[in-house]
């Protein structure tokens, strides 16, 4: 995915957080939680490998509440755009029990190569796909594919641009998450000059979906920020 050379500040945001800490929750009540939270020894060794390697991931409250979504809807068939090492993609296939089809998709063939030797280590079965996202959602659109469940955690600055996409790829019912709307609370005040574009671009993607006809949108103070964009059938 790529949208010139403009998004390498939100590359460098993303370096800065591989302390995997939340940006909008105090870090010790972020620790407290994490420690309070049960969860698999293979989520806790790719937290540690994350830590040790610097590597982003999804923080563990808002993986956490992504498996709650997942145990009450239960889907069936899930797309995630934005693999990184496959840390939420784990997080909801132990939530599920494996029993979902999981499509994972990311174009950083380092992280998919990663990725892959953790979900071989769980034993279950991903779709994995090293691609960018927009070629995979264009395929899947022609083809007529949809989801009950779609997890994205891509650049914020292009959710705007893929966000039609994702409505049509969604079930009716069917529920979309989308990561880091909150982006260390700049969407709510000011924010670093560096990061102008991709808070804009963010804040009118945030207008956009509360207008959109036939969606419920609701953001949830979680991580650093989820929005839950639900279908009405």
């Amino acid at each position: 995915m790529g949208i010139g050379n403009k998004k390498n500040h939100e590359t460098s945001y993303l370096k800065e957080r591989w302390q995997n800490r939340s940006e909008i929750v105090p870090p010790d009540i972020e620790d407290f939680t994490s420690q309070f939270n049960e969860r698999e020894f293979l989520l806790k060794e790719i937290e540690t490998f994350a830590s040790e390697n610097k590597v982003p991931i999804l923080l563990p409250s808002a993986a956490r509440f992504l498996q709650i979504i997942c145990r009450t809807k239960q889907p069936e068939e899930i797309l995630e755009i934005g693999t990184g090492i496959g840390y939420s993609t784990l997080s909801m296939l132990f939530a599920l029990n494996g029993r979902s089809r999981i499509t994972s998709v990311d174009f950083n063939g380092e992280r998919v190569q990663i990725a892959k030797e953790f979900i071989q280590k769980s034993g279950f079965f991903v779709n994995l796909i090293y691609d960018d996202a927009f070629n995979v959602i264009s395929n899947f659109i022609a083809e007529g594919k949809q989801f009950d469940f779609i997890f994205v955690d891509s650049m914020k600055s292009e959710y705007i641009f893929m966000n039609f996409k994702i409505q049509t790829l969604l079930k009716n019912n069917g529920i979309a998450v989308f990561d880091n709307v909150l982006f260390r609370g700049y969407v709510c005040g000011r924010y670093p000059e560096k990061y102008r574009r991709s808070v804009k671009l963010l804040k009118t993607f945030l207008k956009h979906v509360k207008e959109y006809p036939g969606f419920t949108a609701s953001i949830i103070p979680v991580g650093d920020g989820l929005l839950i964009l639900e279908r009405k059938g």
